[in-house]
């Protein structure tokens, strides 16, 4: 029996205007927000479709976005000048997409010193780079090169025996971004397929014939052959067709330049993995205006890739939908409102159900015992007319059978927090569409930079892990490890079970063995509260570093009184509200990352409110 259900439904009236210098709906701003948006030139249309989607995003969302460009990407210093002249002109934000990875430094490191947030799009400046040039960047949007390698192996697998023979044509040597395409292929397909070949074809396409017909001359039984952008794959095409093969091979490109797209129909190529630049300009503006609202975004995101084959191709490979939105409605699934946690993310699915003028209808279940109960909730929704399932399971597989039945009945889905692993999810027949949950492995990281700017080198440290086993846990401590080891010496690292009392007997222990230890990771917040409790005890209380994990109540009071140093804190409101941002794009038919980290913050007496 559904014990809760919140039906929020919210009625806006919406014009649609199509000048990008109206809005369809007000984010609640007295004066617009400004945004300044500078991508290479408009002589490329991967560039062009970007200019579109700020364009689209300042319509719908009701702000401000000036677009610049320069005419060729040879105009590094008129690049430059041109963010120059971002500086002084009021902007919330600036979006940037640099010629080269350090050719707008010093603008950006101006930007940064005046408080002006930096999101960096998809030519994205190194984290060591910005911050050695005092660059704070609050996000990077970028395709993820590696999934796009992945997803054509995934392909390869699914459609040829194992064991068959491929071959992969990479780009110039060297290159970061075509090494990360051949390896997400590779690292697919290798140990199920022969790879008999990979080799370098400098993205060029005649190269890419000449490597070809070489690569089929020796191993004429190539059945599959995958080229890290559609210039090479085009070529690898003409090479096959002389062999007398076409038809007989799997040719997978990347970029879906529109030559490729034309082979494709006409069955010259397999496939190809799409870019959306389009949708990277609108991410760009939807996270700016949360910047500029002071929240929480998160620190990456990979943005939509999707393998387009022939039977892809009979839509727009970019939806273009109109400024307003349409009248949608979403099922949404959390645990227990018993829980703060999943409070807030109901809370943020209402949030977002005001502003975008949408349905979200929370359900949830008394406590987290009820598995049966939830699963019976989740079945209740495949009959109420919804446009996408956003779903927290209990467990990872205990709402499996309804969302296999979604999945039947073309209903998406969106997996939210506790996550539904890719293996589990492809066996029961799930079509999982995004998965947002926070990245425990970053928020050790985030513990782990706090710890090396604040302490010397050789220091010594301790973690307190979760339950033995816990992949959560194990991920949060190996994020911290990975980050301080070798510059500080880690002398404990011990399960505590998430339990206070447990945490206060080990950390006893480690200070005992271990007098000089100046810093404490626990992979949560109550594991840190237990050890504050030793800590006092041991006579240290404010000489010892200690960080938890989940920013509960207590542990924030604790900051506030000196007891802890920090906790690094999920988002639960914001997970809620790019769930219904992401089902609303899923309708719209347009592209939407494979999944999102959602927002994590490192919290300290300075910025714990």
């Amino acid at each position: 029996m559904l014990r809760f259900s919140r039906q929020i439904s919210i009625i806006v009236a919406v014009v649609a205007l199509l000048l990008v210098t109206s809005a369809s709906f007000s984010l609640a701003q007295d004066a617009p927000l400004r945004f300044g948006a500078i991508i290479k030139t408009e002589a490329n249309e991967y560039w062009q479709a970007m200019a579109a989607g700020y364009e689209f995003a300042a319509a719908r969302y009701g702000v401000e976005v000036v677009v610049g460009s320069v005419p060729t990407e040879a105009d590094t210093d008129e690049q430059l000048a041109l963010a120059e002249s971002y500086l002084d002109q009021g902007f919330d934000a600036l979006l940037v997409s640099p010629i080269t990875p350090s050719n707008l430094n010093s603008a950006l490191a101006a930007a940064t010193e005046a408080g002006i947030p930096v999101i960096n799009v998809d030519e994205l400046i190194p984290a060591d780079a910005a911050a050695d040039a005092g660059i704070d960047i609050a996000l990077r949007i970028a395709s993820n090169n590696y999934q796009a390698g992945q997803l054509a192996g995934n392909y390869v697998l699914a459609n040829l025996e194992a064991g068959s023979q491929l071959a992969i044509l990479e780009g110039l040597a060297g290159n970061v971004s075509g090494q990360a395409r051949r390896d997400g292929f590779f690292d697919t397909v290798n140990g199920t397929m022969e790879v008999v070949a990979s080799q370098p074809a400098d993205w060029d396409r005649t190269r890419a014939l000449d490597v070809t017909t070489n690569i089929l001359q020796a191993n004429p039984d190539v059945k599959a052959i995958y080229a890290a952008n559609d210039t090479m794959a085009l070529g690898a095409t003409e090479a096959v067709r002389a062999a007398g093969l076409e038809g007989q091979i799997i040719i997978i490109g990347t970029d879906a330049v529109p030559e490729a797209l034309d082979a494709i129909r006409d069955g010259r190529m397999t496939g190809t993995v799409a870019q959306y630049p389009f949708e990277i300009g609108v991410l760009a503006v939807e996270n700016a205006i949360k910047l500029a609202a002071g929240r929480p975004i998160p620190t990456r995101i990979d943005a939509p890739i999707r393998l387009l084959t022939a039977g892809d191709l009979e839509a727009p490979v970019q939806p273009m939908p109109d400024p307003a939105i349409g009248d949608l409605s979403f099922g949404a699934i959390i645990k227990t409102e018993a829980n703060e946690y999943w409070q807030a993310m109901a809370d943020g699915y209402a949030f977002a159900a005001e502003t975008y003028g949408v349905n979200v209808q929370v359900g949830s279940v008394p406590t987290e015992a009820d598995t049966d109960e939830q699963l019976a909730l989740a079945e209740s929704y495949l009959d109420q007319g919804f446009d996408a399932l956003l779903v927290s399971p209990i467990t990872p597989s205990n709402l499996n059978s309804a969302l296999a039945a979604a999945s039947e009945a073309g209903l998406p889905v969106i997996n939210v927090d506790e996550l539904i692993p890719a293996a589990a999810a492809a066996d029961a027949g799930i079509d999982i569409a995004q998965r947002i949950a926070s990245n425990n492995y970053q928020a050790g990281q985030l513990a782990g930079n706090y710890v090396l700017a604040n302490l010397e080198a050789g220091a010594q440290v301790a973690i307190l892990e979760g339950l033995a086993g816990n992949v959560s846990g194990q991920a949060r401590r190996d994020g911290f490890f990975d980050t301080v080891s070798g510059t500080m010496n880690v002398v404990a690292s011990q399960p505590a079970d998430w339990d206070r009392t447990r945490a206060l007997d080990v950390t006893t222990n480690i200070l005992q063995a271990n007098p000089d230890v100046k810093a404490i990771y626990a992979a949560n917040d109550t594991m840190a509260l237990g050890a504050a409790e030793a800590v006092r005890a041991a006579g240290l209380e404010g000489q010892i570093i200690i960080i938890g994990t989940d920013a509960v109540p207590e542990a924030l009071d604790a900051i506030r009184e000196g007891r802890m140093t920090g906790t690094v804190a999920q988002y639960p409101y914001e997970i809620g509200v790019l769930a219904v941002e992401n089902a609303i794009k899923l309708a719209e038919g347009r592209p939407i990352p494979m999944s999102i980290d959602a927002p994590i913050r490192l919290l300290t007496a300075d910025n714990v409110g």
